[in-house]
Formats: C-alpha cells, sequence, structure tokens
C-alpha cells in the first residue's frame, strides 16, 4: 500500500500531464471545459487527479454512447414537415432544425395536460399506469425508495405477471436499493440502470458525474406519455427536506407519444447493448395526419408539439440551440423557471442582447438550495442580468424544481433540461416545445401566480449584499461548467 502511494506521489504530474493531453488532442472539449480542466490539473495535481477521474474523464463513455447517435441514424429520412398555421412560420427554422438534429418531427395531433404539484400529476399517472394494456415503459434520473416508489413498483409488478411488458431504466446514480430492483426482475420486469456506478463510495456519495441519463419518462401502451421534471420518489411529493415541492410535468396523448417512445427504445437499446429492439422501434411508422386519430380539445383545434432530445454523444448541441432559438426569437417577452441558473456564455450573451433590445425578460429560481454552492451559483448569474432590467424572482413557497421557458404567447418548451452546463452539455435529457398559443398562456397564468410567492430580487438588494456573500459567488461560479 505504501509503495503504491509513493508510486502515484513520483507519477502523478506526468500521469496530469497525459491527461490534459487527452484533453487537448482526443476530447476536444468546449475551450471554457479545456482552460478549466488544465487549470485544476495544474494547479492542484493531486486534487485534480482525482477530480478528473471523477468528473472530467469522458473519451470511454463517449465511445458506449455514440452508438445512440449510430442507431439514432437509421431514421433519417423525408421527415421534415411545415405547417399552413402562420403564426408557426416564425420558427419554421427551429422546428427544421429540431427535426434534422434529433430526428423528432413536429406533431399535430395531441392533447396535453399540464401538472404542477406531485400529488395529482402521480394520482392521474397511477391510474394510467393500472389502465396499462400491453407495455409501460419508464426511464427517471430518480427512483427512490419510499411510499410512491412502492406504490408505482407494485403496479408493475402486477403487470409484469399479468403478461404485460414492463421496462424500466434507472439512472446509474440513483439510490434505489437493490432488493428493489430484485423484487421488479422476479416479478419479470426487465430492469437496467444507465451506467451504473459500481465503486461503493460513489454510491454513497451520489455524485454529480458525467453523462447521467437526466431524463424523466413514462410511455404507456403507445398512447400516453410523460414527461417534466418529476422524479419517482416522496421528495417530489412534498415530503422531503426541502418541504413543499413546486415542478411541472406534462401528460401527452395522441402523435407525440410515437416520438417519446422511440426516444426510450434508443436507451434501452443502448443500456441493454442490443441494437435490434431499439431499431425494431425506431422503423415504427412515422404516419401521415390521417393515420393518426385526431385529438382535439374543446375548441377544435390540435396541439403541436415536438420532442426534443439532447446527449454529449450528439453532433449539435441540440438543447441549448434550442434555447438559444427562443430568446433570440422573442420579441415581448421571455419567461425561465430553473432549479439552475448556470447559463453558458451564450445563452448569457443571448439573454443580455434580448435584454437591451426591448425584451422583457422574468426568470425565477429557488430560494433554497437542493445542492451545496448553488445558492451563489445561481445568485452570481442572475446578478449579471440586473442591470439590464432582467426581472429575477426567488421562489420562497418550498422547493421550485421546474424546468421551463416561454416567449410572446407562441412558444413552451417543458422538460427535464435544466439551463446549466450539465443539461446543455453533459447530460442526457428529454424536453417537448409546444407551439401553441393557448397552452403557453396557461404556462404564463402559472409563472404569474408564482411571482405571488416570490420574492423579487432587486438590484438594491444585490448591491446590498456582504463581503462574504460576493466572495462565495466569486468562488463557486469557478465551478460553473462541473455544476
Amino acid at each position: 500500500m505504501g509503495f503504491a502511494l509513493y508510486f502515484m506521489r513520483g507519477y502523478i504530474f506526468y500521469i496530469n500531464i497525459i491527461f490534459i493531453l487527452i484533453i487537448i488532442l482526443i476530447e476536444k472539449r468546449n475551450p471554457l471545459y479545456t482552460l478549466f480542466w488544465i487549470t485544476i490539473l495544474i494547479l492542484a495535481p493531486y486534487l485534480g487527479f482525482v477530480l478528473y477521474l471523477l468528473l472530467g474523464l469522458k473519451y470511454f463513455r463517449r465511445r458506449r454512447a455514440e452508438k445512440f447517435s449510430d442507431w439514432k441514424s437509421a431514421r433519417k429520412g423525408s421527415i421534415i414537415r411545415t405547417s399552413d398555421r402562420p403564426d408557426l412560420l416564425k420558427w419554421k427554422q427551429l422546428i427544421s432544425y429540431l427535426e434534422i438534429s434529433t430526428q423528432n418531427k413536429l406533431t399535430k395531433n395531441n392533447r396535453m395536460e399540464i401538472f404542477i404539484r406531485g400529488p395529482k400529476l402521480f394520482e392521474r399517472m397511477i391510474e394510467d399506469l393500472k389502465n396499462a394494456e400491453e407495455f409501460i415503459f419508464m426511464e427517471y434520473y430518480i427512483f427512490h425508495d419510499g411510499q410512491l416508489t412502492r406504490k408505482i413498483s407494485e403496479i408493475l409488478i402486477e403487470k409484469a405477471r399479468a403478461g404485460k411488458r414492463v421496462k424500466l431504466i434507472i439512472d446509474g446514480a440513483s439510490t434505489v436499493r437493490n432488493s428493489k430492483l430484485k423484487e421488479l426482475r422476479k416479478a419479470g420486469c426487465e430492469v437496467k440502470r444507465f451506467f451504473p456506478w459500481n465503486i461503493l463510495f460513489l454510491k454513497i456519495a451520489n455524485l454529480r458525474v458525467n453523462y447521467r441519463d437526466h431524463r424523466k419518462l413514462t410511455v404507456i401502451d403507445g398512447k400516453i406519455g410523460y414527461t417534466g421534471g418529476f422524479n419517482i420518489g416522496d421528495e417530489y411529493l412534498g415530503k422531503g427536506p426541502l418541504g413543499p415541492w413546486r415542478d411541472t410535468a406534462i401528460r401527452i396523448s395522441g402523435e407525440c407519444v410515437r416520438d417519446l417512445q422511440r426516444e426510450f427504445m434508443y436507451f434501452w437499446g443502448m443500456v441493454t447493448k442490443t441494437k435490434s429492439e431499439a431499431l425494431d422501434q425506431a422503423k415504427l411508422p412515422v404516419g401521415e395526419d390521417n393515420d393518426v386519430p385526431s385529438v382535439q380539445d374543446d375548441h377544435g383545434d390540435t396541439k403541436y408539439l415536438q420532442v426534443v432530445s439532447s446527449g454529449p454523444n450528439y453532433d449539435y448541441r441540440t438543447m441549448r440551440d434550442n434555447f438559444l432559438k427562443i430568446i433570440l426569437e422573442a420579441q415581448r417577452y421571455i419567461c425561465i423557471q430553473t432549479p439552475y441558473f448556470v447559463p453558458d456564455e451564450f445563452i448569457l450573451e443571448a439573454l443580455r442582447l434580448a435584454a437591451t433590445s426591448g425584451v422583457n425578460i422574468k426568470i425565477m429560481i429557488p430560494e433554497k438550495a437542493d445542492h451545496i454552492f448553488m445558492k451563489w451559483v445561481n445568485q452570481y448569474f442572475a446578478g449579471e442580468l440586473l442591470d439590464l432590467g432582467v426581472e429575477i424572482y426567488r421562489y420562497q413557497k418550498g422547493f421550485i424544481h421546474s424546468k421551463l421557458i416561454l416567449a410572446d404567447n407562441e412558444i413552451v418548451s417543458v422538460g427535464s433540461a435544466n439551463m446549466d452546463y450539465r443539461s446543455l452539455y453533459q447530460n442526457f435529457e428529454v424536453n417537448v416545445n409546444i407551439y401553441d398559443e393557448e397552452i403557453v398562456r396557461m404556462f404564463h397564468q402559472i409563472f404569474k401566480h408564482d411571482i405571488r410567492s416570490a420574492h423579487r430580487f432587486s438590484k438594491k438588494l444585490y448591491s446590498k449584499r456582504d463581503v462574504l456573500v460576493k466572495l462565495k459567488e466569486s468562488v463557486f461560479r469557478l465551478l460553473a461548467p462541473i455544476l
């Protein structure tokens, strides 16, 4: 043991040089990431060595993740569809970009419901799970042990024993007990961990490392889909240490569910390392309008929805570009809710440009923080925009975990993606863009209602923060690329 430590101490410098060469020559990161890791490895060689092994090294996992893109390329073809709706012409470029980069088309025969509280969401989801006739596919970043997980697991077990297909993907960082997974598998459920950590102390620490499956997705019988910010755990019912939980999720029925199902199956193929089943699902007929039952609301309008998927293996930074396009195209207002406001330089500059162009911008972040450092990092980046007239609100009534951006009563993007480096560059995420004035107005009204439970973080208040707070902001913002 002593010899090993002596060996590592003697050669750590040379190992770090190798890491630096990997960063520069092989990984070809964003220059900000490159400079960040090179600085850490040079100035703090021992700490940098450990941190890079845990948080930085991505080459080998990227090689495995790139298979996802290879399989998804099987869908390439003539899938771009335009709409005759005049109000969609403004977003035609974004729609086309997302169809090309994510292979998810614009769909129009859909109905949807909005949920902002866990009890109502899971009551509806449990009802749908009980009524499943063919299959249940679920994919979640967190699947915590507790009352909610037990209730959902009982349904999955019952369905599997009845001969229904039940597939469950849980991110490897989730702390779900192995005994729970064994119980599900014994009943016939197919359960897979996404990039699991097999080292004990990493499981205990539950470190927020790279390449996490941060998506939250349920598909039932190919007819009903759920996505948003809610994971599976009692804290999402408001029973955790953070108190009342404010989040956003949507329930979709109609044509868009097909793309949610395909997204799940690509990940299933990746975690099972089998291409055939994923490709079979990918070849589901895209369908023309007359192939899909019309799903209309009370006003006779169909809802235009588009799935936005992203990941570190994509050729494009699709989620970042999606947010960028929405910000740059907005002419009247932008509303953003995110628990982690850590924008990259592109989004920060776009917000500055929009604000100085006369666009009214409101950003809502939590007062409480569920991760160490996040309150000060959020505050630093929010402070960067106060001089430009951007309105910053801190949600007071519990913890806000909602992830959405909406603009001009024309578009809202809601799903699993935060406005931070991890969601924009490192995690696998899924959102849904909704191009519908009525739905966007509903989200806007919900946002206005949330403001009643928030305190505005004014420029005057920001200028009065003490030296210690300023120091925390200045230091912790340096961690932005890995938060």
